[in-house]
């Protein structure tokens, strides 16, 4: 039978709580980093303290010989060589891995680390993007178009010219990095860990055991606190606590510190970029020139895409990767997306002021057409810009640029458009059905925040008849049926297929059974309301009566994407608009938030509360990558300044203000991931709400009022 999501839905669609909500709640929810073993040993890493430099000398027999020591690990230094003979005794910024001990508890682990005698050859370093542009760097140049773009400014009504940017931020995780490791014997390995990953996360482990081939690793993870992008392996930390697990014969905890989570745990790139842009007197776009650069670290690029969602007739680029003695980019939350977001829709702003055009209006003449991958897009754009604009006041409150009330407090709109793919990853679920009528559905996935635990359960529960309560969801661990990783906005779509397709196999299996008793075809059988039913108000049977048809043997039936005869149950590819109301004193420089409407386009909802539980989280992110996080380094040691939560900012509840999230609900669409595209267009439409306001263009986020101030200084001057 083809499978596809039933046209009726009693449960999909609805707002259901959290299944773990009361757990979390009550703090009765086991981390990671509450998992206290008998004979738990206690790790910490020694830590680079040069943001560029070379181990000479290391000797740990001191550390070795302090109370309470009970093993030791070297990750770089003159001993260490790579399978090529490299020895591995450079250090690439503050915080590189040195060395680790496990001892019986924190203070004697961290007394040990002070032990340890190092000797360093301190090198030159490059702390941030100005230095690293002195470098001989070698740009990649892309030009698109039929008419070249030097040719293309004669026919442009208006041009601007414009420094647009987003510094390198941090990933922040509640939950900090790491994990718990218990060796139950010599070839079984036990992990608790922070990791959005389950499965990489046990193969990343394996693998650095190549010389033991029956280890066996599992990796547990029923709750954790975060990843954003940061946690899809077990990083040097989580190979080092195995390590030392080993050597101990004891399990061994090694979680990151805060300042830890802000020199290794993860960092979104920066970007920056000087535009040249031009539009006909129509509003259509019709030249576009950048000039990019950033920094992923000592050895990551720092792409993003640019031109973003919309198109200029000729476009071209040149960019540049900036290399910098700081840690290296990990995913964080759409990566690349809201870098080019902010750089795009604040140049859309600044042509459509200079045509005099409303920045809306500006935006609908330029929507995806003939040529662009997004064009299928365009009406669901469409309906985003008008809802977006009926929801924050458009119409009524949009100004031209400065507010003309009188006083300090400037009041401006703006809003902000984005993309991105979310299409189903992969995803095995095993449904199993009990003759006493229980179901166990299980997915070696994990939820990392967004309502996974909930997600199994309630597809299991519409697809089967039946409600949440009559399943048992078993997430959370590697030894289950094989997922992929929860990023990309991936797992909704990958894990709900999965689920589903289990579940109607299994479903087939109990109609066969049911069949001959019920008089119909197995074809003609319905499971709804907790009966199995023919068709047409024929003869029913309760769902225990059926599953007692099942004798001795249960059915267990596997789903993935993969299965023939799958119709459009996940998709890829969404759109979306925010609009920001923002609050500017001039005097100070400060911003606040007074609205945000987010307008997320989400192919079939799932869960409603969790959609918009998801939303919302991207709003937060949104606005707190555009006037709080900044990563902040020392021009000369090239350290971070800011490694805590006193000075990297984050924002609080009263300074988000009012949130407005709208789903489009597209069934037809299928499931589209809903993770990560809220994250996107906020930081633009504040960004631009900002300059509506105060009359000029700051620039680069985040808007600090440093930034608002100096913005109104240059142009007084």
């Amino acid at each position: 039978m083809p499978y596809k999501w039933p046209e009726k839905r009693t449960i999909m669609g609805t707002g259901v709580p959290r299944l773990d909500g009361a757990l979390k709640a009550s703090g009765k929810a086991k981390y990671a980093f509450d998992r206290n073993l008998p004979g738990l040993l206690y790790a910490k890493i020694l830590r680079s303290p040069h943001a560029h430099c070379k181990v000479v000398e290391l000797d740990l027999a001191p550390a070795e010989a302090m109370p309470g020591v009970k093993a030791t690990h070297v990750v770089k230094g003159p001993e260490v060589k790579d399978a090529q003979g490299k020895v591995l005794n450079e250090l690439s910024y503050g915080g590189d891995e040195i060395a680790a001990v496990a001892a019986e508890t924190e203070e004697q682990a961290r007394e040990a680390l002070h032990a340890i005698r190092v000797k360093y050859e301190v090198l030159p370093n490059t702390p941030n993007e100005a230095e690293g542009l002195k470098k001989d760097l070698k740009p990649s140049v892309n030009e698109v178009g039929a008419v070249k773009v030097d040719d293309a400014w004669k026919d442009c009504a208006a041009i601007i010219e414009g420094s647009y940017g987003s510094t390198a931020i941090t990933h922040v995780c509640w939950e900090s990095h790491g994990l718990v490791a218990w060796w139950k014997n010599e070839d079984e390995l036990l992990v608790f860990a922070s990791t959005q990953a389950v499965g990489a996360t046990a193969q990343g482990i394996k693998g650095n055991y190549k010389n033991m081939p029956n280890l066996k690793v599992v990796c547990e993870t029923p709750f954790m606190g975060g990843g954003f992008g940061s946690k899809f392996g077990p990083d040097i930390q989580g190979l080092v606590c195995a390590e030392l697990a080993r050597k101990a014969k004891r399990p061994v905890k090694l979680m990151l510190e805060r300042d830890e989570e802000h020199w290794v745990g993860g960092s979104r790139p920066s970007a920056f970029a000087k535009v040249k842009a031009g539009a006909a007197q129509d509003g259509t776009l019709l030249a576009f020139d950048a000039e990019t650069w950033g920094t992923g670290g000592y050895g990551s690029d720092a792409k993003f895409p640019l031109p973003y969602v919309y198109l200029p007739a000729s476009h071209r680029r040149k960019h540049l990767d900036v290399y910098t003695n700081t840690q290296n980019k990990r995913a964080l939350r759409a990566p690349g997306h809201p870098q080019g977001c902010v750089i795009m829709e604040q140049v859309m702003d600044d042509l459509a002021d200079k045509l005099g055009m409303d920045p809306v209006e500006f935006r609908r003449k330029n929507l995806p057409g003939p040529g662009n991958p997004l064009q299928s897009l365009r009406p669901i754009y469409e309906k985003e810009l008008a809802l977006g604009a009926e929801r924050i006041g458009w119409a009524t409150r949009y100004h031209r640029r400065g507010d003309p009330t009188p006083g300090p407090i400037k009041r401006g709109l703006g809003c902000a458009m984005n993309t991105w793919g979310g299409g189903p990853g992969n995803a095995q679920a095993t449904c199993t059905i009990q003759p006493d009528g229980s179901v166990e559905v299980a997915c070696g996935t994990q939820d990392l925040g967004t309502g996974t635990t909930t997600l199994v359960p309630l597809v299991a529960a519409e697809i089967l008849g039946l409600q949440i309560k009559d399943i048992t969801g078993r997430i959370g661990s590697s030894a289950l049926p094989p997922a992929g990783g929860s990023g990309g906005s991936t797992s909704c779509g990958g894990v709900s297929l999965a689920v589903g397709v289990a579940c109607m196999k299994a479903l087939e299996k109990l109609f066969e059974k049911a069949a001959g008793e019920l008089g119909a075809p197995a074809a003609e059988l319905v499971a709804s309301g907790g009966k199995v039913s023919a068709k047409e108000g024929g003869k029913s049977l309760t769902w225990k009566q059926a599953c007692a048809l099942l004798g001795q043997t249960p059915i267990s039936e596997t789903g993935d994407k993969n299965d023939k005869g799958i119709q459009g149950m996940a998709t890829s590819g969404v759109g979306g608009a925010q609009f920001a109301d923002v609050s500017v004193d001039v005097e100070t420089g400060e911003v606040r938030m007074n609205k945000l409407v987010a307008v997320a386009d989400c192919g079939l909802v799932v869960n409603r509360l969790l959609c918009e539980s998801q939303v919302y989280g991207g709003v937060v992110g949104g606005i707190n990558a555009a006037l709080f996080e900044e990563r902040r380094m020392d021009p000369k040691s090239g350290l971070v300044l800011n490694p805590d939560l006193e000075y990297y900012k984050v924002a609080g509840h009263s300074d988000l203000g009012e949130i407005d999230v709208v789903l489009l609900d597209y069934p037809e669409r299928g499931i589209i991931g809903i993770g990560e595209p809220p994250y996107i267009p906020g930081a633009a439409a504040i960004a631009n709400a900002v300059c509506n306001a105060i009359g000029v263009r700051a620039g680069v986020i985040p808007l600090t009022p440093k930034r608002v101030l100096d913005a109104l200084a240059a142009a007084k001057k």
